[in-house]
């Protein structure tokens, strides 16, 4: 693959110079930290999230979950899966025509209201099947956002460093968010575990109002 021409004009001419610490230093820092608090709380809320979606799906009603048991919770796990290929694909489109920001903002404030709806309300299979494909989609679409989103947010000189930097930091964190879930479902039953999700989906929303909205703009 060639590089492309905004990095062979402007990148490649910083390559080897201060790297990170451009990062943590104005005018670039309060984008990182933007940044990275955002990809903190979106990963944290899903991999807390989806970790646990099977076990719930799975585990019985006494427990907090929906009852379905292992082998006749797979095809929900489908249904969802299917929402998140439609939401992972229709985002950019959406993300293109209408900003980065509000898009971004009706996903994760979406996502804010089904999986509440999803953990402590989805007792019935017609239910789940509702809203299976709304979580996938919701819960998922708004990933695109690191690709688009964080690019856009730097120059070229440090844009590699920048979005590995912001995006690994938050997974780093949320690594934690499996253990934390598991810990609040044992004792407040998984369905109130899943729904507390919903409060990091709100914190990504609040997060987002630091960043600029980048659609249109030209790369630094």
């Amino acid at each position: 693959m060639p590089e492309p021409a905004i990095w062979k004009e402007r990148g490649a001419r910083a390559a080897g110079g201060p790297g990170l610490r451009v990062l943590l230093r104005p005018p670039l820092r309060g984008r990182v930290v933007a940044a990275t608090a955002l990809s903190t709380v979106l990963l944290f809320a899903y991999w807390g999230l989806f970790t646990w979606v099977p076990s719930f799906l799975a585990a019985p009603a006494s427990a907090g979950g929906a009852g379905l048991g292992l082998v006749r919770s797979t095809g929900f796990i489908v249904a969802m899966q299917a929402g998140a290929f439609l939401g992972y694909t229709t985002f950019g489109v959406l993300a293109d025509r209408f900003g980065r920001r509000p898009v971004f903002l009706a996903f994760v404030l979406g996502a804010a209201v089904v999986v509440p709806a999803f953990g402590l309300f989805a007792r019935s299979e017609g239910a789940i099947l509702l809203l299976a494909p709304l979580v996938g989609y919701l819960g998922h679409g708004y990933f695109s956002v690191f690709g688009a989103l964080l690019a856009e947010l730097f120059p070229s000189a440090v844009r590699g460093a920048a979005q590995g930097f912001c995006y690994n930091a938050g997974r780093a964190v949320s690594a934690l968010a499996p253990f934390t879930i598991g810990a609040l479902a044992d004792r407040h039953g998984i369905g109130s575990a899943l729904a507390l999700t919903a409060a990091f989906y709100v914190a990504g929303a609040v997060l987002m109002r630091f960043l600029p909205e980048t659609k249109g703009q030209e790369l630094a």
